[in-house]
């Protein structure tokens, strides 16, 4: 199955930025030793040559694509330099001065940052290739999606498993079960791109490098700022999420988990179902919708959740939100209409270029998010429970909702702007 075989690469590949996310600064400091300032600004600005190179990347991949018309051999480059990168990273020397140590996790990062762009780019920018129909592409969109969140499991699941068993070197064997994930993954979906692929259509032309020209794209540039707005508000979501559900709720570790759990399955779960409402409604409008609902239930029902009773949070944090937040399915479908209808119009190859802007936006607006949720955290965080409980609720309810509101406004400028999908 095709759907099958393309989205199988994304369970390695989330389930690395998964595990990255979570645990890589706990590792360099508590078990590495680095100073948690100098860990943090190596991150930081792994974060951000990652985000300057997604557009170069994409931009090169559609060169190849252009030339040999096929971008499926980005995928096992990628997957040695990444699967290396990681067993570097997670495996230090044993070192003594603060700054070899910096400068160790600061290289390594960027070799890991660069390696992730050089799979992950291309890798979505395959479903323009495999499937011409725009319905077909929203399915390959929605299996990616699915394995995704299976990733994401196994990116929590994985090393809890090796810290919980209290092994010698938890981290190092974490590597190579990531490591063996991503192998399997992406050597699936690029065996499936080498079957279904579509030669590159005859009389597009190859245009120079330029990070200014999808920003031209009147119909790209509210999905954009609609996605920027969207993913700051879902990260700021994730990030305060442990906090409100372990100090507002007062749940213990194990309510958190199922809580967290069920969010996923109802996502995967709901993923089929947004694809189907569209063969009967407009995609911009069922992600308005979607995204509108999203952001109500954010605002009024989250701060409204009584504290030690988990069931509601199971049916309105998990439940709704999940199948909510599978609305995302639609966003970088329309990315891809957009993109296509764009193509028709110039006679160029844009593609990857396009999907390398997108992603680029993404992790500035997840740097955005994280540096502005330590401030609200400190603000939040105080030693009576009440106060606590009313600012999280706040902050995790009305804040995050507004900003999916403010997204929805801005597709709606999209919906009614001179578009070529529907």
């Amino acid at each position: 199955m095709k759907g099958f075989g393309y989205g199988f690469a994304e369970l390695g590949i989330n389930c690395v930025e998964i595990f990255l996310r979570l645990h890589l600064l706990v590792f360099y400091t508590q078990e590495v030793g680095l100073n948690s300032s100098l860990a943090g600004l190596a991150l930081g600005l792994a974060i951000f040559w990652d985000a300057l190179i997604d557009p170069m990347i994409g931009y090169y991949s559609d060169r190849v694509r252009f030339k040999r018309g096929e971008r499926y051999s980005f995928l096992p480059w990628g997957l040695v330099f990444l699967c290396v990168s990681i067993m570097g990273l997670l495996n230090p020397p044993p070192m003594e001065s603060m700054t070899t140590k910096f400068l160790y996790l600061l290289g390594f990062s960027l070799l890991v940052n660069t390696a992730y762009t050089c799979l992950s780019v291309p890798y979505s920018a395959l479903v323009g290739d495999l499937a011409e129909d725009s319905r077909e592409r929203s399915k390959l969109i929605g299996w990616r999606l699915a394995f995704g969140n299976l990733g994401a499991i196994f990116g929590i699941a994985v090393p809890g498993y090796f810290l919980i068993a209290r092994e010698s070197k938890p981290y190092a064997q974490t590597a190579w079960m990531i490591v063996l994930l991503l192998c399997v993954g992406t050597l699936v979906s690029w065996y499936t791109a080498l079957r279904y692929n579509r030669p590159a259509r005859q009389g597009l032309a190859q245009s120079k490098f330029s990070l200014f020209q999808p920003l031209k794209n009147r119909s790209f540039m509210p999905l954009l700022s609609a996605y920027f707005v969207a993913n700051i508000g879902l990260t700021f979501n994730s990030s305060v999420a442990l906090y409100f559900y372990r100090e507002a709720l007062e749940f213990s570790e194990k309510e958190i988990t199922a809580v967290l759990l069920l969010f996923l399955l109802s996502f995967t779960i709901a993923i089929p179902g947004w694809l189907f409402l569209v063969k009967y409604v407009p995609k911009r409008r069922a992600l308005m919708w979607g995204v509108f609902v999203l952001g109500m239930v954010s605002s009024f029902i989250y701060p409204m959740l009584p504290p030690e009773q988990v069931g509601w949070a199971l049916l309105w944090a998990s439940g709704v939100g999940g199948v909510l937040v599978g609305s995302a399915v639609l966003l970088e479908s329309l990315l891809t209409d957009i993109v296509k209808a764009e193509e028709d119009r110039t006679g160029r190859e844009e593609l990857g270029l396009y999907f390398g802007v997108w992603k680029m936006i993404g992790k500035i607006s997840r740097g955005v998010a994280l540096a502005v949720t330590g401030q609200i955290l400190t603000w939040a965080l105080t030693e009576q429970s009440e106060v606590t409980h009313f600012r999280l609720g706040l902050a995790f309810g009305p804040l995050v909702g507004s900003l999916f509101i403010l997204a929805v406004l801005l597709l709606w400028k999209l919906s009614n702007g001179r578009s070529a999908v529907k």
